[in-house]
Parts: C-alpha cells; structure tokens; sequence
C-alpha cells in the first residue's frame, strides 16, 4: 500500500451501521409497506449538516445492486460445493447455471423495472449485478421514498438520501444496495516501494549494500542494535529464488493451463513490455506471446482525487503480474483494469471475470478499511461485494485478497504506520479480505541461506529506526511502528471452516484475517520491474501486494498438479492446519536464534539521516504470531509439504 505521504490520498471508506454484515436489508417500515436498505443514509447526513434538498429537476443516476433468488439454497449449496468432505465437492457451476438456479428471474427484474419506471426514472443498464437508473430527483426520491440533499463535510459539499432509502415490501432482498447517491468508496494499492536499483543492468539489488543471505553482509562503521551487531538486508527476492524457498521449484509446478486474473485500477500501457524485460533482467522464463493479456479502456478511466493517479498504480500492476508469474511462470496471466479505484468500477471489473469465468483464480492487491471517520464504505456495497463473492465460489474461481499493511489498522497503527488510513476510529480487519468468501492472504518476513534456501519466517512488522542526524546510535529502539500485515476479526460472523481452527480468544466469534500469509516485507523485499518516470527501473517491492498474487500463483500450481479446479480454497486450506503444510510462522522463529532481528537498509538517501534505516522485525502493531492460528500470519506459509497435501486432499 502506498503512504499517505506522497501524492497517493489514504483509505476511504465508512463505518458499518452495526458490528455484523449479515444483510443489506434493514426492518421492515410496516406503516408504509416499505423495506429500509441499511446504510444508505450516511453518518454524514445530519440536520446540522444539511444545506438543502437537491432541486427536483436535477438529474440524479445510481445503481441497485441485485440479491439472490434464493439465499438459503445458495448458502447450502456453497457449503457442499467448497467443503472437501462433501460428496458434491468441487462440482462447480458454469456462470449460466449459476443465472439459471440462483440470479433473479426475469420475471422479477421486469417486476424491478416496472417500479422504477412507474416512478419516472429510466432504466440505463441492466447487468447479472444491478439495474442503473437515471432521472429527476423526485422521480428518485418517489421510487426509493426519500429526498436526496446536499450536506456540509470535511472533504466538501456530498449529496446523500435524507432519510434511509427504501423498497416495496414485496422486493425486498430483491435489491440489497444502493450506490450513487453518497460520497463513493475507493480503494488504494496494498503495496509499498522501498527500494530503486540505479542501474537495471547491474545484479539485483540495491545500489549500495544488501546482503546474498540473511546476516551475511556485515554492516561495518554502524552502530549495533539491541547491544548486537547489524547486517544489510537481503538483496532483493527473484522470481528463481521464491519459487526455490516455497518449494514449487522442486515440486516442478509451474501452472500450465491455468489463467489468473489480476483486478487493478486503470492500466499501464508498457506493462508487457515491462514484465518481458524483467524476465530478461533477472534471468527467468520471459512470457510467451499471448501468455499476457489485458482487459483494459482508457477512454472509460475516472481521474478523481478518491484516487491515486494512474501512473501511480502502474508499480502496483507489475508487482501483481510479475510475482503471478515468478511463482507460477506457465500461467496465463490476464490483467482487468478498472475505470478507477472506487468500489463500483472494481466489482464491474471483478464481476466482468466471474460472469464469464474467464480465470480460475483472481488475485487483487488493494484494500479498504471499513470503519472509519468519515466513511464511505456502507452495508449495502459489503453485501454487494459478498453476493459476487458467493457467485465466484458457485463456479469455482478462487478470489484472493491482501489483508492490508497496517497491522490491526487500529488508531495507534495509524500515529506512525505509512500505509494507515489516518481516519480509522477502530481496529479492524480490512475489505475486501475479511469477506468470509475471499481468502485472505498476509505477509511474512523470510529469511534465506546463500544458496536461497528457505531458513526462517516471521510476521512481516517492521519498526523503524535512524542515527538522529547521521550520526550516533540508532533512536529510538526498538522503533517506530512503520508497516505490518493486516489481520484481525472482521465484520462478518465466524464461517464454518474457521470454527475449532481458530482460537475464540482471537476470532471473537467472527470471520478471522488473514487465512494464509507468504513473503511481503519491504525491509526484505521482492524484485520487481516497471517503466516510471520516463525510464525502467529495477524496484524493491514490499507488502500484502506481494504476497496476494504469489499465493494465488501457488493456487494455480497447486490446480496444475491436482489437474482439477480447487476454487473457494479456505476450506481446503482449514483442513490442512496441522499437517505440515504450512510453516507455523512466529515472531522469534527458533532457526533465528533468540536475538533481537534486525537489518539495516541502505536507501542511498542523500539525508544523512534516512540515509541507513534500522528495521527491527517481527513487530505487527496489535497482531502478534505465536504458534498455530494467529492474527498476524494465519495458517503460515506454504512449507515444503505444501503442494503435496493440497494435490492429496483437494
């Protein structure tokens, strides 16, 4: 995730009316046979704050997001579908079996139509997802029984409903959102950029000092932390050296005949060129023609300050793309770029996926948070994003998240931490990947030996620390919170597969994040390639962005060697705790001896004082890794035995 520091805005989104997504839909109004839609009226929507209704006449458009036809057929179905020991495991749906047996029927959404025409609006777009509508604000007003104002906010003048939004009694769960009428919600990259190569020719690394192993480059003239001596971190991870510490390398599996997908916003337009010459950079398998391809409309882009610009999400892409493609290099890789980076335009984007199953697994590395001051991110858009969700595992897509880097994003994470949103006002789990029907994926710090062996991991937190101008001993020590792996409980209630897998004392009876975790530090970062600022770059990536599409990459040679579709993976993935599958990370692994960790990264700052940055590890603000379950790392990460228990159990 970017910081808030540079030119990328931080998080939006908004506060959950209540502590569990469970429906979209609030009581019934029986005065007036209407159905409220939770959340559709914002907290900003206050008397104080009202400078009046929007004029009648005014041309108001906004989307009613779609339910199920049948919610507890479809809730009974996933569970067989997904669950390892049911006899109907893994018979899937295609996307026309899933219309024909859960979507609305046409009766119903010509029912929906009628409604909303009655009431003087048009119909612009009809999806699987949502009907589009548009017109003068009573005609709105009329059909959803409320008046739209205008309200005073910190960020400026927002239109929102007056009062909640509503439904004839007899469709509701027929639309469980609305979108349009309030400030919109956005995400940012789950990514962050720590180190620049001067030379793309010259070995990985950085320009300065790094190390071949953990420990091994001694970092000479500095002063030592924690009363032991300090080394420069590792060089940059190649694709060569990941593959070999998780052990797809052995195993062989490489992802042939599968497609992941990667969700982003907005595209950049030398992103296959980019990923052919870090290939050539670093020696690995360049892409095949037509291996690489990209769902990407420039002309449909949305430039806004909710969003970061798009030349600022192009490191995103090609740490998404590259890494899908170190850990799994026969896959197909296709890159669906969004219009922009709020939530609408990406479920268009991840919903243009699913509805015609065009990969077997998307990856996204973006998050938001949902409580928050001011907040965006209402109920009804969460059970929008979770109807798409459940579709993706009827048909057997594994959708996969980063779980965000900013520890337990709680308002003490936000004082220091780079990648916190500012305005959080709880500590939570992120969005999307607290959805029960996503597998969320954390980040590790990991530790090879000077052949790129696999020797250690701990969770990826990282405290900071500097020599007060250049000189001097690090201060302040251990240091100040500054990344970390998102995780905690979620909104949403505890899923099945979690009950008896994850501790009560950590899950509190909901949906625990993240699931698994893999290497994402930026204090020991990943290699990656791309064209900015006229020129291309060899960059050292860090975060839960690294570790998403490598863990979908690993999904896909896991597929490969099953030779079937795994889908929906957590409940596999429950299944295998305590099988060896995973390492079982911690915050002081044995293998690393009982000293504090540290590493010392040369950043070749010309201030003497950012000059050589102290990391301290294993430091996740609120979310500490012990053994087992836990809220920083998961299950772990995929060990040796990995791919073998996948293939044996899925």
């Amino acid at each position: 995730m970017t910081t808030r520091r540079t030119t990328l805005p931080s998080l939006t989104a908004a506060a959950l009316a209540g502590t569990l997504v469970v429906a979209a839909a609030g009581a019934a109004r029986a005065e007036d046979g209407r159905t409220a839609l939770a959340g559709s009226q914002p907290a900003y929507a206050t008397a104080d704050n009202d400078l009046g209704a929007v004029p009648g006449q005014q041309t108001l458009t906004a989307r009613l997001y779609l339910g199920p036809r049948d919610p507890a057929a479809l809730t009974a179905f996933l569970r067989e579908v997904t669950d390892p020991r049911s006899r109907s495991y893994g018979r899937f749906l295609t996307p026309e079996q899933y219309r024909q047996r859960f979507a609305l029927t046409p009766g119903q959404v010509r029912a929906l139509t009628r409604w909303l025409t009655g009431a003087g609006l048009t119909v612009t777009a009809t999806t699987p997802h949502y009907l589009q509508v548009s017109g003068p604000a009573t005609a709105l007003g009329r059909a959803l029984g409320t008046t739209v104002h205008r309200y005073r906010t910190a960020w400026g003048p927002a239109q929102a409903p007056a009062q909640a939004a509503s439904v004839p009694a007899a469709l509701a769960g027929q639309v469980i959102a609305l979108d349009g009428l309030t400030a919109p919600a956005a995400a940012d990259p789950a990514s962050h950029r720590s180190v620049v190569l001067a030379d793309p020719a010259a070995a990985p690394g950085p320009a300065a000092h790094c190390s071949a192993a953990f420990g091994q480059l001694p970092a000479t003239g500095l002063p030592p932390a924690h009363g032991h001596p300090v080394a420069y971190t590792t060089c940059p991870y190649t694709p060569a050296q990941l593959r070999k510490a998780y052990g797809a390398a052995p195993a062989g599996a490489t992802g042939k005949g599968r497609t992941v997908a990667i969700v982003g916003a907005y595209g950049s337009p030398v992103m296959a060129a980019d990923a052919e010459r870090f290939a050539r950079a670093v020696g690995d398998r360049p892409l095949r023609p037509g291996q690489y391809r990209e769902t990407v409309d420039q002309s449909s882009w949305k430039v806004s300050p909710a969003c970061a610009p798009p030349a600022s999400w192009a490191g995103e892409q090609a740490l998404d793309v590259e890494m899908v493609h170190a850990y799994a290099p026969d896959a197909d890789i296709h890159y669906v770029g969004a219009a922009s980076c709020e939530d609408a335009d990406l479920m268009a984007a991840e919903a243009g996926v699913v509805d015609t199953r065009s990969a077997d697994l998307i990856s996204n590395s973006w998050a938001e948070i949902v409580h928050s001051s001011p907040g965006h991110l209402t109920p009804g858009l969460v059970a929008a994003w979770d109807m798409l969700f459940q579709q993706a595992a009827a048909e057997g897509i594994g959708v996969y998240f980063a779980s965000g880097d900013c520890g337990d994003s709680s308002p003490a994470a936000a004082e220091t931490g780079i990648n916190c949103d500012p305005k959080t006002t709880a500590a939570q789990a992120d969005f999307p990947s607290g959805d029960p029907w996503v597998t969320s994926v954390g980040a590790t710090t990991l530790a090879t030996d000077p052949k790129g062996g696999y020797v250690w991991e701990t969770s990826m937190g990282d405290a900071v620390s500097v020599r007060p101008g250049g000189a001097g001993d690090w201060a302040p020590l251990p240091g100040v919170f500054a990344f970390g792996g998102g995780g905690g409980p979620s909104d949403f209630p505890q899923p099945w597969y979690q009950r008896g897998r994850v501790p009560g004392a950590l899950a509190h009876g909901h949906r625990a994040t993240p699931d698994v975790a893999l290497s994402g530090d930026a204090a020991l970062p990943v290699l990656v390639g791309y064209t900015f600022g006229g020129a291309f770059h060899l960059v050292g990536f860090g975060g839960t962005s690294a570790a998403a599409p490598g863990f979908a990459a690993l999904q896909a040679d896991a597929e490969q060697a099953a030779g079937r579709t795994l889908g929906f993976a957590n409940p596999l993935l429950y299944s295998l705790a305590g099988t060896g599958a995973f390492h079982d990370v911690t915050e002081q692994p044995a293998a690393a001896g009982a000293a504090p960790l540290t590493v010392v990264q040369d950043t070749g700052a010309a201030d003497p004082e950012l000059h050589d940055l102290l990391y301290t590890l294993g430091q996740d603000i609120g979310l500490p890794a012990a053994r087992g379950y836990d809220l920083a790392t998961g299950l772990g990460s995929p060990g040796p035995e990995y791919l073998r228990r996948v293939v044996s159990r899925g």
